[in-house]
């Protein structure tokens, strides 16, 4: 049987948190498109939880991974001996991550199945406070997952959307991703469309089971190209454009690249801070955005007043992406809510919000 395919849909956020209230009873199952985010989950989960994390990709386990049997020779029986990788020897709490759980084999399946409902592998009990998740795509993205009844039965389906431009620059922004990228993002809202939306057949950035394609945009693959764009002074622009293409697609390689060249002609942060009425301030809205996540990563106590003195110059739109991403951010939320010229801005600005 395949895995159904329901109409609603939670976010990532979501998704974590009936994790986190209901995964130490009921074993949620993560399903949805390619690199939208499932399993960089667990990590957060760990985070959240503070508990251990173990990591298991369902596909690449076979029989012998899971445990072994070892004799008994006073009572001429056998015992599992787990694996170790499980941790289920240590008798703590932890989030078990079953990853591409309907792609294993269906003797895998059938092993791991009592960690679904009777929360134990063999006879090995789970910590009451253990969480286990698995996590697997939908049926119609053509990659071959699969479910049998039996095993739908004992889970908790949870279909997760893909996160939208905006979703996903709140998180990139403080996660490292470049700000040429999050430029891209907020510019590009359709890369962050989906197959399943009839009106995207002709979007040539996303993922679509019915056309061929080695590479496409996900926020897998985007951060991945923020890898590329941050060390591209160490490669040739043919190497930035190839291996851009290699990781998001041709479409979004090439306007990518185009972002890149607007970045490179931008004043520095160093003399955006030592003078800031003087440094050149941009017209292209692209070169704006960038200026805006740039300085989102760049900001602190010290460069506020001298950013803010720099920024005033600019339109409102690079000023309103950079407070309100900055009222956002888990790392500069308390810069900017205690910096005096913060909180001027806000009420001269007011009307924007």
């Amino acid at each position: 049987m395949s895995v159904i395919n329901l109409n609603s849909q939670v976010s990532l956020q979501e998704a974590e948190d009936t994790i986190a209230a209901v995964g130490n009873e009921n074993p949620i199952h993560l399903v949805g498109e390619p690199g939208v985010g499932k399993t960089a989950m667990h990590e957060r989960l760990c985070k959240r939880l503070g508990m251990k994390g173990v990591y298991m990709d369902v596909p690449n386990i076979e029989l012998g991974d899971i445990g072994i049997p070892m004799p008994n020779h006073e009572t001429k029986t056998t015992a599992l001996y787990p694996n170790e990788a499980w941790g289920i020897h240590t008798g703590e709490p932890l989030v078990f991550f079953l990853d591409e759980f309907t792609k294993g084999s269906e003797a895998v399946k059938n092993t791991l199945h009592p960690l679904l409902n009777e929360r134990r592998l063999a006879n090995f009990k789970l910590h009451p406070d253990s969480v286990v998740v698995t996590a697997g795509n939908n049926n119609t993205d053509g990659v071959g997952d699969v479910m049998k009844a039996h095993s739908l039965n004992r889970i908790t389906i949870m279909p997760v959307r893909k996160p939208t431009s905006d979703e996903w620059r709140e998180w990139g922004s403080g996660n490292g991703v470049a700000p040429e990228v999050l430029a891209w993002a907020k510019q590009y809202p359709h890369a962050f469309a989906t197959y399943t939306d009839a009106s995207q057949a002709d979007n040539p950035y996303i993922f679509n089971p019915k056309t061929p394609q080695k590479s496409f945009v996900s926020p897998r693959s985007l951060f991945k190209a923020s890898n590329i764009i941050k060390k591209r002074d160490l490669i040739s622009k043919n190497a930035l454009e190839v291996a851009l293409a290699g990781t998001i697609g041709n479409a979004a390689a090439k306007d990518m690249v185009a972002f890149v060249d607007v970045a490179d002609s931008l004043p520095t942060w160093e003399q955006i801070i030592d003078k800031p009425t003087e440094a050149k301030v941009p017209e292209s809205p692209a070169a704006l955005c960038i200026l805006a996540y740039g300085a989102l990563q760049k900001v602190d106590r010290q460069s506020i007043g001298k950013w803010f003195e720099y920024m005033k110059r600019t339109s409102t739109e690079l000023q309103s992406v950079f407070c309100l991403s900055a009222s956002k951010s888990k790392e500069k939320r308390e810069i900017v809510l205690s910096s005096k010229v913060f909180v001027d801005w806000m009420r001269e600005k007011q009307y924007l919000f």
